[in-house]
Formats: structure tokens, sequence, C-alpha cells
């Protein structure tokens, strides 16, 4: 029995002396972080509750090496509030912004839909109603400004790579974009993942902010898309106000990239020059009505082995093999009080690498032609004054180089008109186009409408 009593006596002392020591921490003002450490902690968790009980003492009894700690910067796993960093802008969509500002994410959704008819030569006029892209979106920064993500979604069946209702089996994986880009140096920032590879203009620009319905076929024939790879560029190189570059590396298989592969790669390099000062010039129509405003680039790209005909696009030759790819491309767009102007100049070479593919007779596949020639796209447009109304109209040419047979590309053209009302610029827009296209034989053309409305939160 004394034995017992003893031992009560020792705890109510025990349980006393705790008790006195956390109403003095607590008395000293003393940051409570740790106990809610051990509040959160599972009970299961013995590790957890001793590394808490730890963190307990350093706070009754600080040692010099935690003051060091207190006094340094603070920890970024610790929870970051949010109480009033929310924000809304039509078409940038909804942001949440932690209190320090070292976290963001904005979300955003846009969706296109398009009507179009197509008036082909000698046939029966056939349509299409469909849900051209419907797009979510997720960018931001994390761990402070400088650190930079995007996460993109393509939901729609034609962004899937459904072409018909009779195939409708998903082709492609619905990740657009996932990429994180590093700001920290100006003139050497590093982007990394999976996006648009920056060689032409046209194809950089986003879907949603182009004057007319949609990019030009010279566009669709030569760019280069998306890949998974990484670059290094500059939005001001040398603080000059005039000078953008790109430098980078891909896989050269395109959008969803996975697999073993050999080291057949793309190289990539890109200057563009704006010698009136640097602007928002990858956004066709001039909302501003500003001054003058120029932007000039230059690109060319390498693909080592390239598996398609069209570099990372198109299909795979008929003989199986690869062919290693030049391509280069010279762009301009100019703005000026409603006036908006572009034009794109792109060619890509091709030199073969002969596949050992067979026919269903054992004999080997004659070798392919590669897909070599230029391009060239004028586009120019209006907003009328004071209105929301724009006209805009488009010429584009294709054309093979070499002899007859030396490349499997063939010619063809493009001419239309186009008419855009802007309800608020381009999230929220209605536009129409008419296009003449033909080959060879101008008389013999095919003619398309298309009706397109666009809305973006």
């Amino acid at each position: 029995m004394n034995t017992y009593k003893s031992s009560l006596i020792v705890c109510a002392l025990l349980f006393m002396g705790s008790h006195y020591g956390v109403a003095q921490a607590q008395d000293a003002d003393i940051p409570s972080t740790e106990s809610d450490t051990l509040q959160a902690a599972e009970p299961s968790d013995t590790r957890a509750v001793a590394q808490a009980t730890v963190n307990t003492a350093a706070v009754v009894a600080p040692t010099e090496e935690a003051e060091a700690e207190e006094a340094g910067e603070p920890d970024m796993m610790d929870p970051h509030t949010v109480s009033g960093g929310i924000s809304f802008r039509p078409g940038s969509g909804l942001r949440i912004q932690s209190d320090d500002g070292a976290f963001s994410v904005t979300t955003r959704f846009r969706v296109q839909i398009l009507h179009q008819v197509d008036l082909e030569d000698e046939e029966d006029p056939t349509q299409q109603f469909m849900l051209r892209r419907a797009r979510i979106q997720f960018g931001g920064h994390f761990f402070g400004e400088d650190n930079r993500y995007k996460l993109q979604l393509a939901l729609s069946p034609r962004d899937l790579g459904i072409r018909d209702n009779f195939t409708g089996t998903p082709r492609q994986s619905p990740l657009l974009d996932y990429y994180l880009e590093f700001r920290q140096i100006r003139d050497l920032t590093l982007r990394v993942g999976q996006y648009k590879v920056p060689h032409n203009r046209q194809r950089v620009t986003s879907s949603g902010n182009l004057q007319m319905v949609d990019r030009s076929i010279v566009n669709s024939e030569f760019n280069l898309d998306r890949d998974l790879g990484f670059d290094v560029r500059s939005r001001d190189l040398f603080g000059l106000d005039m000078l953008r570059y790109n430098l980078g590396v891909f896989m050269a298989r395109g959008r969803g990239s996975v697999g073993d592969d050999d080291f057949g790669m793309m190289y990539l390099a890109r200057l563009e020059l704006l010698p009136l000062g640097i602007f928002k010039d990858y956004r066709e129509a001039d909302f501003e009505r500003g001054p003058a405003r120029l932007a000039i680039g230059l690109g060319a790209a390498y693909i080592d082995r390239a598996r398609r005909d069209r570099g990372v696009r198109g299909s795979v030759p008929a003989d199986g093999g690869t062919t290693d790819t030049v391509h280069f491309v010279a762009d301009a767009t100019f703005l000026a009080g409603g006036f908006s102007a572009e034009t794109e100049f792109m060619m890509r070479s091709g030199s073969r690498n002969v596949g050992d593919a067979t026919d269903d007779m054992g004999n080997p596949i004659a070798e392919a032609a590669p897909r070599g020639g230029w391009g060239l796209m004028v586009q120019a447009g209006y907003l009328l004054s004071s209105t929301p109304f724009e006209v805009s109209a488009r010429y584009g040419m294709i054309r093979p180089t070499g002899e007859m047979g030396e490349s499997a590309l063939s010619e063809s053209n493009e001419l239309g008109l186009g008419l855009s009302y802007y309800f608020a610029e381009h999230p929220f827009k209605l536009q129409f186009d008419a296009f003449r296209l033909w080959n060879e034989d101008a008389d013999a053309a095919d003619h398309r409408l298309r009706l397109q409305l666009q809305a973006s939160l």
C-alpha cells in the first residue's frame, strides 16, 4: 500500500510540473505549432507521437539550435492559408492564391461549338456539327512565383482522335499539356514536360485566340505540334525589350510519347525580334487599337530519324523506315490601330532511311519519297472602329520541292474570308468563314463554310 501511495504522489508531481511548464510556454507567447502536430498524430503512430513529444519539450525549454531554426526561412511545407486571394477574370478563369503568395492555381474552361458545310466538286454537300474543342486548364505557381506549371486536358471527340460516328474509339490521350517552368534566371528560363514545340507562330498561338475559325493549311502541313522534352528560353533577352529565344531538345515522337526508344530526337532553335518593343504578339486581332507593333521570328529544327512523314506528325512511311528531316520557318505579325497582319513561310526537306517492310507476298515495299516542300500563308484583319466586328482574309499555298515523284507532297491552295463578332474579345465570340480549296486544277475547287461559337471561362 505504501508503494501504491508513493506512485500516486510521484504521478501527481509529474503532472503538476508538466502543466506548469506548458503554462510558462503559453505565457511566453511561444508558437504552438508543435502541439498541433501532436493533436494531428494518430494514436497508432507511435513515431509521430514520440516526435511530437520531443517538439513539445523543445517549446518548453528551447535550445539555441531551436531558436536558430525559428529565425531562419519559413517551412514551405507548413499550411498556406487562403483568405482573400480568390479572383475571377473572364477568359483567364478562377484564381486562388495563398496569402503569402507562394502558391496559386487558376482553372479555366473553354469550348468551341462548330458547324461546318463542305461543298466538294461534283459531290453532294456534307455537314458536321460538333464540339470542335473542349478544354480544361489548370495553371499557376508553386513554392514561389518563379516556379510555374500548366496542365491542360482535351475532352472533345476530335481532340481524342475520333474522326467520325462509326469508328468511335479514342486514339489519343486527353493530356495535351503538362509542363513545369522555372523562371529564376530571366535569360535561362527552363521549361520541361509536354507542350507545343516553339516552332511557328500560328501553332503556338492558342486556338482560342485566332481571328478566323481555325489555322491555315500551311500550319496544318508543316507544324511540329506538341512533344515531350525541354527548352531554355528568355521572354526578354538581355533586358533589351526587343529579343526572345528558344533552344530545345524533344523526343520527336509527338503528343503522348511513351516507351523505350532510340536516341533519334529533335533539336530546335528560334529567335524573335520585336523592334518596337515587346507586346502580346501571340494573339490575333488588335483589340488595343494601339500604335504600331511588329514581331519577326526565325526558327529551325532537325529531327534525327523521324518516325512519321511530317516529322512528329503524319503517317508512317509505307516501307517502314525513318526520315531525317530539316524544318525552317520565318514568320511575322504586325498590329496598328485595329489592323492586324500575319505571314508565315515554312519549309521541310528530308532524307529517307529505307525500312524493311514487305507486302503480303513477302516482297520488299518500294522506298517512299520524303514529304519535302514549302508553304506560304498571308492573313490580315481589321477590327472596325468602335465596334466588335472584325473582317479578315487569308491566302495559303503549299508546293512540293524537286522533280515529279521526288516528294510525296502535293500542291494545295486556300483562299478565304472571315467575319467575327466579339461579345467579349476572344473569350466569348462568334466567327464565320468561307474558304475555296483547290489543288493543281484551280477549276476543280471545293468550298467550305464554317460557323463557330466560343465560350471561355
